[in-house]
């Protein structure tokens, strides 16, 4: 083949990543039935989430904008909760909240470091946010102290996108972990974020708490998603 219909050729080729309502109906006969995610940004996964059959779902993310953009994502269903806050692993803590120029979505509570070589078309503010943090944990025990028990109860999957602050969201979430079934999380191989977690610390951690890695994928930067199921549903 020319070199040139080659690089057309790989240029349109449709790349397929795994799906994790897919992968887990496919190979478990498994629909999550509610999701809690932390890192919504505008609600823009809201759609995909529906369509893949979620009914109950508690959107978490910090910045202002994007969180009255995640309101009107969400208004229309009453059974989805946004809230405006940033998760972390101790309640009450101020913490610096670092904003990224791409619609926020490269934010997070770690500094930035081999992001901004990385990926230099992406800008940092100057000034980060001072933001107080809470837990999942907490968030959830405010659902059942306001009457919200069901709700709860009808969550089964923690999706994680918090740019490698995700450890520091699952140890706030221990109690959560013990009910969830399945954890879709963003991961990367460090080095982005000053003090971010690889994945190989993120798997050794749910793996203590019962989950078992079941795929991951990464792009040429080091960075992708991974599909965590609890180690029960192998018995099955």
């Amino acid at each position: 083949m020319h070199p040139l219909l080659l690089k057309i050729k790989r240029l349109y080729r449709k790349e397929k990543l795994p799906d994790p309502f897919a992968y887990l109906y496919k190979w478990f006969d498994r629909t999550p039935k509610g999701v809690f995610q932390v890192g919504a940004s505008s609600g823009q996964e809201i759609k995909g989430f529906i369509t893949q059959g979620i009914k109950t779902g508690i959107f978490v993310e910090p910045l202002p904008d994007a969180y009255q953009e995640l309101r009107k994502a969400a208004s229309a269903h009453p059974r989805f909760f946004p809230i405006n806050a940033v998760c972390t692993d101790v309640v009450g803590k101020t913490c610096n909240f670092y904003v990224s120029g791409s619609g926020g979505a490269s934010s997070s509570t770690l500094k930035p470091s081999g992001h901004l070589a990385v990926h230099p078309e992406v800008k940092f503010d100057a000034q980060s946010l001072a933001l107080e943090s809470t837990t999942v944990d907490q968030i959830v025990a405010d659902f059942k102290e306001h009457g919200r028990e069901e709700i709860i109860a009808s969550i089964d999957l923690l999706y994680l996108d918090t740019q490698g602050a995700e450890l520091s969201v699952l140890k706030g979430a221990s109690g959560f972990l013990n009910q969830v079934q399945y954890v879709f999380t963003e991961v990367s191989r460090g080095g982005l974020y000053e003090n971010d977690v690889n994945h190989r610390a993120l798997t050794e951690f749910l793996d203590s708490q019962g989950f078992s890695l079941v795929f991951l994928y990464m792009n040429k930067h080091g960075w992708g998603d991974a599909l965590y199921i609890r180690n029960s549903m192998f018995d099955e």
